[in-house]
């Protein structure tokens, strides 16, 4: 089975959290209308917890985006098991007709298929709805336990519908937080350090978005010297002790790959909001811990570090560029030290 790219499952979920925060939305002003205050109340509930759970995909935690998704919309069928007029022969058809729609999306990307009907099962399964349960299909109401209970099997279609689209989705998010695995084969891997090569980092930039990514270009200090003074194999393992020390010291979501003989360079994702400081503080912290590698029988050594933000650039390019132009700054100035582009 293929698999969709990060890049993609992350427009993914952004859609179905808007898609979802707008049909919220929509049908707690129709209810408005009608007077029909819980309705109004949960889908106004629901809407705000969806642009929550956006907020936290932004900030690149999938999973509680996820989880607050759910929650959010179970929610919404329990009540929904009480109110039967509109919510079930209205709202719950165009909800079960997003996440169908949604899903074949999925199933057609996974599955490489150039057509998959998503549309038309969503139409069939509104089409449930309505010739099912004509009766309560235009006529708003509230309803008791008792009577309810001979709508159990459309609760439950509408609950295997959001079985569907939970499996869809936690099937893109696993995709998503173990993407290393599809990218480092043996062709995209560097085998001293285990990290993504050049070609990796290649293949990463078609799949991230600029703005999204803060580039940290790393740069071994006199690494020259350490090869001639202590032999290749020693020099080796130094590599290979940064390379360690830049895994433990960022995200698992961030992206470390060894571009060059002793040039590393680190992806961080969904940093926005990182303050300049709080990244310069984790540099300097790497190169206390290199400095410390003495204690292992390994050369001290240090790293320069050039900094650049997507925001400030219009292609991975001049991101590169900016970086690079960053780190000849601090090689220039002796090294051992983080500069950040623009300030």
């Amino acid at each position: 089975m293929g698999t969709p790219d990060r890049k993609w499952a992350k427009h993914l979920l952004d859609s179905v959290s808007r898609g979802l925060i707008a049909l919220h939305i929509l049908l707690a002003l129709y209810y408005a209308t009608y007077s029909l205050l819980l309705m109004f109340l949960v889908n106004a509930a629901c809407a705000v917890c969806d642009a929550f759970g956006l907020y936290l995909l932004k900030q690149g935690k999938v999973r509680a985006h996820i989880l607050l998704l759910y929650c959010s919309e179970l929610v919404q069928l329990a009540v929904s098991v009480i109110f039967v007029g509109w919510s079930a022969g209205f709202q719950l058809p165009l909800v079960a007709l997003t996440c169908m729609t949604f899903l074949g999306e999925y199933l057609g990307r996974s599955l490489k298929l150039p057509y998959v009907p998503a549309l038309p099962l969503g139409l069939v399964n509104l089409g449930v709805y309505v010739l099912g349960y004509p009766r309560f299909f235009y006529k708003p109401g509230l309803y008791g336990l008792e009577q309810s209970v001979i709508f159990i099997p459309q609760i439950l279609w509408s609950v295997g519908l959001f079985a569907l689209l939970i499996f869809g989705l936690v099937s893109v998010v696993n995709l998503t937080t173990v993407s290393e695995h599809r990218l480092t084969n043996k062709a995209e891997t560097d085998e001293l350090t285990g990290l993504l090569n050049r070609a990796g980092y290649d293949r990463l930039l078609e799949e991230l978005d600029v703005p999204d990514t803060i580039l940290l270009l790393v740069d071994t200090d006199k690494f020259k010297g350490i090869n001639d003074r202590f032999g290749h194999e020693t020099g080796d393992q130094v590599l290979q002790q940064i390379a360690k020390s830049l895994l433990a010291n960022f995200r698992q979501n961030d992206y470390v790959c060894r571009i060059g003989g002793d040039e590393f360079a680190v992806l961080m994702l969904n940093s926005g909001s990182l303050e300049n400081e709080r990244i310069r503080e984790k540099i300097r912290f790497i190169n206390r811990e290199l400095a410390a590698s003495a204690a292992d029988d390994l050369p001290a050594v240090s790293v320069s570090v050039g900094v650049a933000r997507g925001t400030g650039a219009a292609s991975w390019k001049e991101l590169f560029n900016q970086a690079d132009a960053a780190l000849y700054q601090v090689k220039k100035a002796g090294g051992r030290d983080c500069r950040i582009h623009g300030t």
